[in-house]
């Protein structure tokens, strides 16, 4: 009995020195089986799930019930280029804290039980500090508060910086894991991805749950590093974050 307890202590040791990984996946919300077939992984995801969509209620029910994944907004913000798409609910240059306000809450009801919210696009909008400041000045008056992922669309990015001067709670993401549609590239930058993990002691990683070879070699690419990180939802790695 008197070695149980150093045994334990060191085995509790241990698990706290693995490595944190928080996987993101973007872009839930336009199909259900899509979101069937995610909410079934066992490994613990950060849902985020784009609201006002056909789907998003029914999706972010599924992964609340599943019980081991957490919920985000995945919030459209105004993006560069010409690949805008007209979301019912967004963010745009130009509103006002009210009308920020007015999307937020039809943007919570589509997807209940979101306990953060991270940026759809936004490269425009994150880089203009005047609408970051209007944004985070809204999310910190919430009732009930919601943590806040910088995506990091753009490297102008100012919403991590505006979201902790407001006192939110908030991480950003430190790499995209399929931006390439292929096994071997995913497989990489997972491994890139666990290569930071263990040098900084955390990672967030964001792929999409809208495309194919995602879907259909993300669970097995997890199931690789079982026992060799932990996967912990987005708001452990805030937590620990904020503790530096």
């Amino acid at each position: 009995m008197r070695y149980l307890l150093p045994f334990l202590l060191c085995l509790a040791l241990l698990q706290a020195a693995k490595p944190k990984v928080a996987v993101v996946v973007d872009d839930c919300g336009y199909s259900l089986a899509d979101a069937k077939l995610l909410a079934a992984i066992e490994q613990p995801l950060t849902m985020a799930v784009i609201p006002g969509q056909i789907h998003s209620r029914a999706a972010a029910e599924i992964f609340t019930a599943a019980r081991r994944h957490a919920v985000l907004i995945h919030f459209p913000w105004t993006p560069l280029g010409n690949n805008r798409q007209a979301y019912p609910v967004r963010v745009e240059p130009g509103y006002s804290a009210a009308q920020i306000q007015a999307m937020l809450d039809k943007a919570r009801e589509s997807v209940p039980g979101a306990v953060g919210l991270n940026n759809h696009q936004g490269s425009i909008l994150s880089a203009n500090q005047e609408m970051m400041d209007k944004f985070m000045g809204v999310l910190r008056a919430q009732r009930q508060p919601l943590y806040f992922l910088d995506s990091r669309t753009t490297v102008n990015s100012r919403a991590l910086s505006t979201a902790r001067k407001y006192g939110i709670p908030a991480a950003r993401n430190d790499i995209f894991l399929d931006g390439t549609q292929t096994e071997t590239y995913i497989a990489r930058r997972l491994a890139e991805a666990v290569g930071i993990a263990k040098r900084q002691g955390t990672v967030v990683v964001i792929c999409h749950g809208t495309r194919p070879v995602t879907k259909r070699v993300l669970k097995k690419l997890l199931a690789q590093y079982n026992g060799r990180v932990d996967f912990v939802l987005l708001p452990e790695i805030i937590k620990l974050r904020e503790k530096r």
